[in-house]
């Protein structure tokens, strides 16, 4: 067991330093190297990684399996046209994040026509404070996991990123009582963005959605106007979703940052 965790540990790796050199990548997993390489070379004979021998990548065979994570209970399927229209609607990007443990993770975007827009890859992460996707779904953890999240230590992004617990704490109250959060550059300077939890049943949240545009475009006298926007769109998508489907999702520990949602 302790080699498949390991194993994991390092396919996890590479999908966030790819392309990455076995030294480069044991430094960063502060592992051996013969642990490393082992593992390594028994995820690449598995299909799983690729290498020119000096370099690594993860094959097309995780991103296969990658890709059905997004639609899982049928999300992604259910949220595109919704996305689509909005999209249309405020021609502004729009996000489609899931959550995995103290992050958000974007399995789906729907491109803003301009040429200055907010673009984070997918499977791009941010924390659940610093975004507004995840403030959204923090906003409605269950009482205890929204306790510990704001007892653990909750780093800044920019300087614009709330870290105090109070400050925090009455957001999420804000949140609840008008159903939609916002990031003004808490997450990428110069980049504002509004997002509402998708709840299926009016349970824990599942995923979220958000409008994300550069602050010039998104100034705060139009926040609560999209805030509503997307907050009718998100329960479209929860009302298309079985919510006996959906079991709590697990808020454990992840790394990584996704600019501007």
């Amino acid at each position: 067991m302790r080699s498949v965790k390991t194993a994991l540990q390092v396919l996890e790796a590479v999908s966030r330093l790819q392309p990455v050199g076995l030294s480069e990548l044991t430094r960063a997993m502060g592992l051996p190297k013969t642990t490393v390489y082992r593992s390594l070379t028994t995820l690449a004979e598995a299909g799983w990684l690729e290498t020119d021998g000096t370099q690594w990548l993860v094959s097309a065979r995780a991103f296969v399996v990658g890709s059905t994570v997004g639609d899982r209970g049928g999300l992604r399927t259910c949220a595109l046209p919704v996305m689509n229209a909005l999209a249309a609607e405020v021609r502004e990007t729009i996000h489609l994040m899931i959550p995995d443990g103290r992050e958000v993770v974007l399995i789906e975007r729907i491109d803003s026509p301009h040429a200055v827009r907010a673009v984070a890859p997918l499977g791009a992460r941010a924390p659940l404070h610093a975004s507004s996707n995840g403030k959204s779904m923090l906003a409605y953890l269950p009482e205890g996991k929204a306790a510990d999240y704001l007892r653990s230590d909750i780093e800044a992004v920019t300087a614009h990123t709330t870290t105090d617990p109070d400050r925090l704490r009455a957001e999420l109250d804000t949140i609840r009582a008008r159903g939609y959060a916002v990031n003004v550059e808490e997450l990428q300077d110069g980049v504002v963005a509004v997002a509402a939890a998708i709840r299926p049943g009016g349970g824990l949240p599942v995923g979220s959605l958000s409008i994300s545009g550069p602050k010039v475009r998104m100034p705060s006298k139009i926040h609560a106007e999209y805030g509503e926007k997307v907050r009718q769109a998100a329960e479209k998508i929860a009302a298309k979703l079985p919510a006996a489907v959906w079991q709590a999702p697990r808020y454990t520990s992840a790394s990584g940052a996704a600019p501007g949602v």
